[in-house]
């Protein structure tokens, strides 16, 4: 107080019109203070260092701490497919052509009974032949029977694998921990939530399993193709979508490893990375395999505008696709040759041999014939 002494000194006025002008302002900034969200971060200060961003854990897929969705239709092997990612990021080795980090991962099964889950991993261990020391970079939470509503299931979840060093998180599948309604966006944007919550409490990538919604799903986008709200394709940073190809059986028995074999093209769409091309694999059971000599190529997606027009003949043709046709015919029948004979082609792409030849010569500028064998200039 002005003018008064204390302890032998007089106290002076130092400012005027500082702090806050009332008690409510006053209460915002405390509770400003006080309400355990992050500080502001003001974008001059942040440039000024380094900007350190989180390693990969997926290259060019995803990052730790971020999140991904894997959706696709029934019988696609969903689940042989996030088993193959956890046991890829066990070894440091690739998933779907993509280079696993390292890790240790928590795999939370929620649909399958424990010994089937087991058998399930060791199927695929040894199918991949896969040293069993690195099933010690790999924890099963088996929960089937055991399930909880996200919200109570996250915070347990949490509690078990916080400061243990694990790098992914793994739940498989989603339906069975859902909480709300599946299609309203208010209950999925509160749903979504816990996977932030548990990338942001363990520091681990929480990666989930989602199924398609009913119907034809070919003339869909990637991201628009997962059951339910909007927000399943707006939430993760990364979406990767299988959706099966139109095959035929005869295709089947040409050149598919089994009988059984189904053939799948994988698509995304990410966030922190630019878009891949999608990858074209079969699933020979229990595992998914790269189509590596290119016969997927030039198959359409079950149910879309192409597929249907290639069934009814009346595909529109242009010379940009017979040009894409033809190219990808000759990389499969070649198989890293340099020539093939016109009849394979003609085999292969389901044309007659004189139709092969017209092909050819509308692109001769980058195709030669000679005695029907085809190089490419």
């Amino acid at each position: 107080m002005p003018g008064v002494t204390r302890n032998g000194k007089e106290q002076t006025l130092i400012a005027t019109n500082i702090g806050r002008r009332d008690w409510g302002e006053w209460m915002d900034f405390v509770e400003g203070i006080s309400d355990e969200l992050p500080s502001l971060t003001y974008l001059a200060d942040a440039l000024r260092n380094p900007i350190i961003l989180p390693e990969e854990l997926i290259g060019g897929l995803l990052r730790v701490g971020h999140k991904m969705i894997v959706s696709g239709s029934s019988k696609a092997g969903k689940s042989f497919l996030l088993i193959e990612l956890a046991l890829g990021l066990a070894c440091g080795s690739s998933w779907l052509g993509f280079k696993c980090k390292s890790s240790r991962v928590l795999y939370v099964n929620l649909e399958i009974d424990k010994a089937s889950c087991i058998n399930r991993f060791k199927t695929i261990m040894d199918a991949k032949s896969i040293d069993v020391k690195y099933a010690d970079n790999i924890t099963i939470w088996n929960l089937r029977g055991n399930a909880l509503p996200m919200d109570q299931l996250v915070p347990k979840l949490i509690r078990r694998i916080k400061n243990q060093n694990y790098s992914a998180v793994i739940i498989d599948p989603i339906y069975k921990v859902i909480t709300g309604d599946e299609n309203n966006a208010s209950d999925m944007g509160k749903f979504c939530n816990y996977f932030d919550k548990i990338c942001l409490e363990t520091g681990c990538s929480t990666i989930y399993c989602h199924h398609h919604s009913k119907g034809t799903q070919g003339q869909k986008k990637a991201q628009d193709r997962g059951s339910g709200s909007g927000v399943f394709a707006r939430d993760p940073d990364a979406i990767i979508d299988l959706i099966q190809l139109d095959t035929t059986p005869d295709f089947i028995l040409k050149y598919a490893a089994t009988v059984n074999s189904t053939a799948w093209r994988v698509e995304g769409s990410l966030r922190e990375f630019p878009n891949f091309k999608p990858v074209n694999c079969w699933f020979n059971y229990p595992i998914h395999e790269i189509d590596t000599k290119g016969v997927l190529s030039s198959t359409f997606v079950e149910g879309s505008r192409d597929a249907n027009l290639s069934k009814s003949g009346k595909r529109k043709q242009t010379k940009e696709t017979r040009k894409e046709e033809l190219d990808d015919a000759f990389t499969a029948v070649c198989m890293g040759k340099k020539s093939c004979q016109i009849e394979e082609l003609a085999e292969y792409m389901g044309l007659s041999e004189r139709t092969i030849q017209a092909r050819l010569q509308e692109f001769s500028e980058d195709y030669i014939s000679k005695k029907k064998e085809v190089h490419k200039l």
